[in-house]
This record gives structure tokens, sequence and C-alpha cells, in this order.
């Protein structure tokens, strides 16, 4: 695959939350090469709820 291919998607809300808690609880085992890809996850989050609410948002079981 060539480096300049872009895939467009885009992600509903539930997709983005819970990509942001998978990649959360398997952070030490991810590639490196995913940080990017990470951090932009979790900013959606962050965006999209308050402090306060986020940190519940992390801090439930699911």
């Amino acid at each position: 695959m060539s480096t300049k291919t872009c895939v467009p998607y885009s992600f509903t809300e539930q997709e983005i939350k819970s990509l942001a808690l998978l990649l959360r609880k398997h952070e030490a085992v991810l590639d490196n090469k995913l940080d990017a890809f990470r951090l932009f996850i979790e900013n959606a989050v962050y965006q999209a709820m308050t402090i306060a609410e986020a940190e519940d948002f992390y801090n439930e079981e699911h």
C-alpha cells in the first residue's frame, strides 16, 4: 500500500469511544506507529466530553 493512500472513514461517536477504550486498555502492547492515531482518538473523546465526563468514561468498567 502506498504511504500516500488515504482511506476516508467517518467514525460514529460510539466507534470513537469504543476505540478509545480499546486503545487505552492495550496501550502497553500497541506498536508505537499507532501513537498518533491513539492520540487522535483520545483527543476526539476529550473534545466531545467535559473533563469530568472523560474521566468517568475511562474509569468505568466497559
